[in-house]
């Protein structure tokens, strides 16, 4: 194969390059559904531990903090979120170009590939804390998120600047979780995740138990995840035996691709958090942070739906990458015909927790708690239906490099989803954010993505 990959970057009918491994039976794609595989069950076990803490801390955290404070919590968190979008696709043009080296065994462009992009992670991780904490401490949010209780919303702005420092803290990190990715070793990450997930659930009970102020409560529970990449990153630095001289930067033209690759996916990046962070934060600007403990409690709720599409998408990601540089067709076509059967089986169970999320509820957090009405348990179902199949096509459309395609219709999706979102909080509340942003992304945004991954797989070469 180092042979094949030094040599053979022309067409498959080029004279000096044999036909290339096109059945599930070539060895690559073998090794590759091993990992698969182990990836898959090893999530599972590691995501169901942390979804059960994740549920765990609802009725401790709602309990001790109150439906506004909960609220402006989960707000909180939605920016967060949204922050995401700092390193402007620089983490999964990492990623891709990463695991187009692992699949060339290339490992001197692996390393350098890991080391410039953390390098430029924690510039922009700078940047964002110049940028960000004096908005964050000068911005009267408690006013903007309609807080009523004076103390919270005095707290408002430091829970905020905190929320932010946490993010710079575990921006770097990311490159980490993308290397774990691109060696199709995901479950490592998840192993590490769950921990985290553990450790936090002990400190939100452990904060409600002593009655920590708010501000220590946002910063144990916002600070205590960002570090969790340290332990994945030297356990991969030993897999890899990464000692010695660091390497140097990357070559000119692998720079050119690596910006290439992230600056078109910082569109469909921006629409996904758009997707998966933008209602909490939309809902309480327009209606108050105690709106967003309705919707909060259906997104938890769901969670293991959303999550379980996750477990199986991150490891088909970089797999789905390498068999396009390896010309896998075969392989490729089967494994998104597996992956979309089994968003059609996510969304199924979906819609039956909607069915029974009253009971679901009150038997979860208590009767005592005020339970969404039918209207907001269907409309947030469909919300997380649409994010499913379009994070479906989403990522294969990544992994086969149609990433011009993918930047138009995913911008168009962001476009109709978050004014949807805006327009509906402000003139109806959480309900009619979540109507109208679906409408707009079911318009604007899947359509083109479904129309762009059915279109037939070339005939030549993949991507060098």
């Amino acid at each position: 194969h180092n042979a094949h990959s030094r040599d053979c970057h022309a067409p498959r009918n080029h004279p000096r390059c044999p036909a290339l491994p096109n059945a599930d039976t070539s060895p690559h794609a073998a090794r590759r559904d091993r990992a698969l595989r182990l990836t898959v069950a090893a999530s599972v076990a590691a995501k169901v531990f942390s979804v059960l803490c994740t549920l765990a801390q609802v009725p401790i955290a709602l309990h001790y903090l109150g439906a506004e404070g909960y609220g402006l919590w989960i707000a909180l968190m939605s920016v967060y979120g949204l922050l995401n979008f700092v390193d402007f696709g620089l983490g999964v043009g990492m990623q891709q170009l990463m695991a187009r080296a692992f699949g060339r065994d290339d490992g001197p462009l692996l390393r350098q590939t890991f080391a410039s992009g953390v390098g430029a992670l924690t510039l922009l991780g700078l940047a964002c804390l110049v940028v960000g904490l004096p908005l964050a401490l000068w911005g009267d949010w408690g006013a903007w998120f309609k807080i009523a209780d004076s103390q919270l919303r005095a707290d408002t702005p430091v829970a905020l600047a905190l929320i932010v420092a946490a993010f710079v803290l575990g921006l770097p990190g990311n490159a980490v979780t993308r290397l774990a990715a691109a060696l199709q070793l995901g479950w490592l990450h998840a192993l590490w995740n769950a921990a985290s997930n553990g450790a936090t659930l002990l400190a939100v009970w452990l904060a409600a138990r002593a009655g920590w102020s708010y501000l220590a409560f946002i910063a144990v529970a916002a600070l205590l995840p960002a570090t969790q990449n340290l332990g994945l990153w030297l356990q991969l630095r030993r897999r890899l035996g990464w000692r010695g001289r660091r390497p140097g930067c990357l070559p000119r033209p692998q720079w050119r691709e690596l910006l290439r690759a992230s600056f078109l996916f910082s569109f469909p990046q921006l629409g996904l958090a758009v997707l998966g962070w933008l209602p909490p934060f939309a809902i309480s600007l327009g209606a108050g942070a105690g709106a967003v403990t309705a919707f909060n409690l259906l997104q938890r709720l769901l969670s293991p739906f959303t999550q379980g599409q996750v477990i199986l998408l991150t490891p088909l990601w970089p797999a789905y990458a390498e068999a396009w540089v390896r010309h896998d067709r075969a392989w490729l076509t089967r494994a998104k015909r597996h992956a979309l059967l089994a968003t059609v089986a996510l969304t199924a169970g979906t819609a039956l927790v909607c069915w029974q999320a009253g009971p679901l509820i009150a038997w979860w957090v208590g009767p005592a708690t005020a339970l969404p009405g039918a209207a907001l348990t269907w409309l947030t179902g469909l919300w997380f239906t649409l994010l499913m199949f379009g994070r479906h096509y989403l990522y294969y459309l990544v992994g086969i490099d149609r990433l011009p395609m993918l930047a138009v219709h995913a911008m168009l999706g962001f476009v109709g989803a978050t004014g949807g979102l805006l327009l509906g909080s402000y003139h109806g509340g959480a309900g009619w954010a979540l109507a109208l942003g679906s409408l707009g992304y079911g318009v604007l945004g899947l359509p083109g993505l479904v129309i762009a991954s059915h279109r037939p797989l070339p005939v030549t070469s993949a991507p060098a």
